[in-house]
């Protein structure tokens, strides 16, 4: 899975010495070990890189930054193409990071990952933003102020209210949920997560000490960051006491700098992703707590069924039902 593949990538570079000094899931800023920096262009590939598909990099990347490709298994072409320095590679399995020519993964391996599937193609994140519209909407609203939300065209939100016409109704005012849980139920189905890469650090502070370093140093570096996961469920439904905390950025964060150590996912106190749905900064709620700002509480309720801790599925029940009486703002 291309998020698994990603994910890891960031861990390769790190365990290579290589730091990420800005950027996003297209462009990264690198810091060398030797002090030297670099500029890429990410190229994920989901297959392991074929000849054709190698000499169209080559051919694209011409007059323009290195490309970095990422994969979770090279081939013998793009493979020799980094060791000239045609453009840069990690490659999951086995375990290899090679920039500038180099390789520069000396010792020590990374747990081998899961096997992608094949990709799907790219998910409508204009729909799902439609729908945690829809959802959190305590009143009815119209086609542009939904388009604005969702990120999408007025038609586009016209073709999407066609598929959902069990679910939704329009009175004078505009459109509305009349079904809101199976409408939730909907999106809670389908919605894939928000992808990206996510990468695992670990702090001695308490929680609510190191989650508003986190956010202050993330602002700094004009990341805008969303806070989700556990703490934001405890602000829009207080039921369990948050163990870590999970935040969404719209950059590459390096939290070395904010006091943070590198750490594994079961380790982890603070999860950081940079998201490949960028229409979660068009849902996010508009009220700050105490400084914190929010992730809208339907992703917070994704986030939530993806926590494995023995008292989440009630944390989930206890949220979802506060998001359908409208409690959950």
């Amino acid at each position: 899975m291309q998020e698994e593949t990603l994910s890891i990538a960031l861990r390769l570079l790190r365990q290579a010495g290589v730091q990420i000094s800005g950027g996003n899931l297209k462009d990264l800023s690198l810091t060398l070990p030797d002090g030297s920096t670099r500029v890429v262009n990410v190229k994920v590939a989901s297959i392991p890189p074929t000849p054709s598909m190698t000499a169209g990099y080559l051919e694209r990347q011409e007059g323009r930054e290195h490309y970095l490709v990422i994969t979770h298994r090279p081939s013998r072409h793009v493979t020799a193409a980094a060791a000239r320095d045609a453009l840069d590679m990690i490659a999951v399995e086995p375990p290899s990071v090679m920039i500038g020519g180099r390789e520069l993964l000396l010792g020590g391996t990374e747990p081998a990952a899961p096997k992608p599937t094949p990709s799907q193609g790219k998910p409508a994140w204009g729909r799902y933003a439609l729908l945690r519209s829809l959802l959190l909407s305590t009143e009815p609203q119209i086609q542009r102020v939904l388009a604005h939300e969702a990120g999408i065209s007025q038609p586009a939100v016209t073709k999407n209210l066609k598929l959902f016409d069990t679910w939704v109704a329009k009175n004078e005012s505009g459109w509305f949920a009349r079904d809101k849980t199976q409408l939730l139920d909907y999106l809670l189905k389908l919605y894939p997560g928000p992808r990206g890469a996510t990468s695992y650090w670990y702090s001695l502070r308490s929680l609510d000490e190191q989650l508003r370093e986190a956010i202050q140093y993330a602002e700094e570096m004009g990341a805008k960051p969303l806070v989700s996961g556990d703490v934001a469920a405890d602000i829009y439904a207080p039921w369990r006491l948050p163990d870590r905390a999970t935040i969404y950025l719209r950059e590459f964060v390096d939290f070395n700098d904010a006091g943070f150590s590198p750490a594994s996912r079961d380790e982890a106190t603070l999860i950081a992703v940079t998201p490949e749905d960028l229409t979660l900064w068009l849902t996010a709620s508009v009220a700050e707590h105490e400084g914190l700002p929010l992730a809208d509480p339907l992703l917070t309720l994704w986030d939530l069924t993806q926590n494995e801790a023995p008292d989440a599925p009630d944390a989930v029940k206890h949220l979802r039902d506060a998001i359908l009486s409208g409690a959950a703002h």
